[in-house]
């Protein structure tokens, strides 16, 4: 055999193997950090850095550590009672926030705490009842 046929035979042959592998992307969590973003009415938390057991199940339920699935909608401000609208319905609920937190998320599960939020300062206190009081009146939050 000539020696430019060689090389390029060789490199024919051993490159067969290649080609017939599977493909494979595989995914991994990132350590060390987390958040919470929001848009409009979306809002997407994740978690960096959470310990990673893989596939844990008990029961009819399983997790898989290291992902959150889906997004869910981000509160209204100022809709306490989570209707969807910021009327005087959300004036008992947003009391009751404020002074027992507990038995709000008793009795509005899936609402959040922090819809009365309304200063956007982080924080649901006593520095949120003026500017609630003017969602009320204006029948929404700026």
């Amino acid at each position: 055999m000539s020696r430019r046929v060689l090389p390029v035979l060789a490199a024919a042959i051993l490159g067969l193997p290649a080609l017939a592998g599977t493909f494979d992307i595989p995914w991994y969590t990132i350590d060390g950090g987390g958040g919470t973003s929001s848009g409009g009415v979306y809002e997407l938390s994740g978690t960096i850095g959470q310990h990673d057991a893989g596939v844990m199940s008990g029961g009819s339920f399983s997790l898989t550590g290291g992902f959150w699935a889906g997004i869910r909608a981000a509160g209204l401000r100022g809709d306490m009672n989570c209707d969807g609208v910021i009327t005087n319905f959300d004036i008992d609920p947003f009391v009751l926030a404020l002074v027992d937190a507990a038995a709000y998320q008793l009795a509005f599960p899936n609402c959040s705490i922090m819809n009365g939020d309304i200063n956007n300062d982080g924080q649901f206190n006593n520095f949120d009842i003026d500017p609630f009081v003017v969602c009320i009146i204006n029948l929404g939050c700026p």
